[in-house]
């Protein structure tokens, strides 16, 4: 991404995204959820079972980093267009 790009990005996670997500009626449910099923996860398996699953989690996350980054252009690219 390019810097400004960047920083537009880095604004909307800041200021947008939380009461974006809030607005999704089940989102807090499935995130309670997804947190409970983690720790209950955590709580059978032995360390080097836990650092698997904490490696997987993190590399989930990068994707989804990578995901988010590409929709955010997306969404970009697409307000312009329409505004032409």
């Amino acid at each position: 991404m390019t810097k400004v790009m960047e920083v537009l990005f880095s604004y909307a996670q800041d200021y947008l995204e939380k009461p974006l997500l809030l607005l999704e009626p089940e989102y807090e449910t499935t995130l309670h959820h997804a947190n409970s099923q983690e720790q209950r996860l955590l709580a059978l398996l032995d360390e080097g079972g836990k650092e698997l699953l904490d490696d997987l989690i993190s590399e989930r996350n990068l994707l989804h980093s990578f995901e988010s980054e590409a929709l955010f252009r997306a969404g970009f690219r697409i307000a312009l267009e329409l505004n032409r």
